[in-house]
């Protein structure tokens, strides 16, 4: 059998000016312009490699010569087979919680739900309401004193469900759309913990199906979104006005553009810019070496796509370059810097209502556990980024 046929060769959707190919094999996906597809496609059509070389040659017209073109499948194509079949992990730590084939009974059954005109139509209902409720609410963000763990253990469990009928949203998008999903798993990104839901297939969909599949789950999110403010505008009771509160608070987190939430891949759909947070760090590499006047290997992307798109990703670069620095440069130095003024005071006041054998305040208890557990998160991201360099640097030791 012809090794190359296990490389399977579609077109792919995006900006770029030039028609580019999406290649796949063992699960992983990748992005070639016209000629390596054509030079792939002769791989596997002719019976040697020496064949589909000389092919190829003819086809361009002598443009390459046998040696460069040889070059080429060494160092472009021929590495696609040893890959791996485990896909690159994106998140610090994942655990699969629910198979594919047990995701795809679900999926199945609400794959209808995407209709364009009802899902369009839902959104913006849901859109305009929530708004109204935003405007409308008196004393939106005030948490009455009634509040306690077995509201907060609902919250929790709310929150959970949602999140989980978020991420069938994908799933059953992935369905109408008619390529597989994966499974739903919990992972801890950078130091946020996580559900996610394995969508990579959609690379072969077209820039519009792979933003439905993108939105898919804030869309699923929408109908408990719909019931719960027209359960709170008919009781006005609090927990209701928390469950929306935590519903918006999931929105702007996961169509959040800067971390590889939702919102990341929608923008990547938007300007048809794969691989976006790359892209981003090429550009700001590219000005830096032509103000530093060295040698520019390749040409960024940026100068490969459409005007419109150009100044998208332009635009992204700057911003998202600028949020990632101040998040790591000032959020987290600044979270630390509180901790250590105000954990010890916190912890001696839990101290002294245990050994008066009274039982702490629950907001003390939460402030506590919060800044525990983020300060974990923060131990593990950092711990895996330091494993990360020191592996990096002793593969680099045994190159030279």
């Amino acid at each position: 059998m012809n090794k190359y046929n296990t490389i399977s060769i579609s077109p792919f959707s995006s900006s770029t000016e030039k028609e580019h190919y999406l290649l796949s094999c063992n699960g992983r996906y990748f992005e070639v312009n016209q000629p390596l597809a054509e030079l792939l496609t002769d791989l596997q059509q002719n019976e040697t490699q020496e064949a589909a070389i000389q092919t190829y040659i003819n086809k361009k017209e002598g443009k390459y010569t046998f040696e460069q073109t040889e070059s080429l499948i060494k160092k472009h194509i021929d590495p696609l087979l040893t890959i791996p079949k485990e896909k690159e992990c994106t998140f610090l730590y994942e655990k699969e919680l629910l198979t594919a084939a047990t995701v795809e009974r679900f999926s199945k059954r609400f794959s209808f739900l995407f209709n364009r005109k009802f899902m369009w139509s839902l959104l913006s209902i849901a859109t305009i309401m929530d708004i109204f409720f935003f405007i409308n609410v008196p004393d939106l963000l005030v948490f009455n004193n009634r509040a306690n763990a077995f509201g907060m253990a609902g919250l929790l469990i709310f929150m959970l469900v949602s999140s989980f009928f978020h991420e069938l949203g994908h799933a059953s998008a992935c369905k109408y759309c008619g390529v597989k999903h994966g499974s739903i798993g919990f992972g801890i990104y950078l130091n946020f913990p996580v559900l996610y839901t394995d969508v990579t297939e959609i690379w072969k969909l077209n820039r519009k199906q792979r933003f439905m599949v993108n939105i898919a789950g804030v869309y699923f999110q929408c109908f408990f979104l719909i019931v719960l403010l027209v359960g709170f505008w008919m009781t006005g009771d609090d927990m209701l006005r928390y469950m929306i509160l935590i519903l918006n608070l999931g929105f702007l987190m996961t169509l959040n553009p800067f971390f590889k939430f939702d919102g990341y891949w929608i923008v990547s759909d938007l300007l048809g810019v794969p691989s976006l947070r790359k892209r981003s760090i090429e550009i700001i590499k590219y000005y830096w070496y032509r103000i530093m006047r060295r040698r520019i290997q390749q040409m960024p992307y940026l100068l490969r796509i459409g005007l419109a798109e150009r100044w998208g990703l332009a635009i992204y670069a700057v911003i998202v370059n600028f949020f990632m620095g101040y998040y790591f440069i000032y959020i987290i130095p600044r979270f630390l810097y509180n901790f250590l003024l105000s954990f010890p005071r916190e912890m001696q006041e839990l101290i002294l209502y245990l050994s008066n054998n009274l039982t702490p305040p629950f907001a003390l208890m939460r402030n506590i556990g919060i800044q525990l557990l983020y300060l974990a998160l923060l131990g593990y991201l950092f711990t895996k980024m330091i494993r990360s360099l020191k592996k990096q640097n002793s593969k680099n030791g045994e190159q030279a």
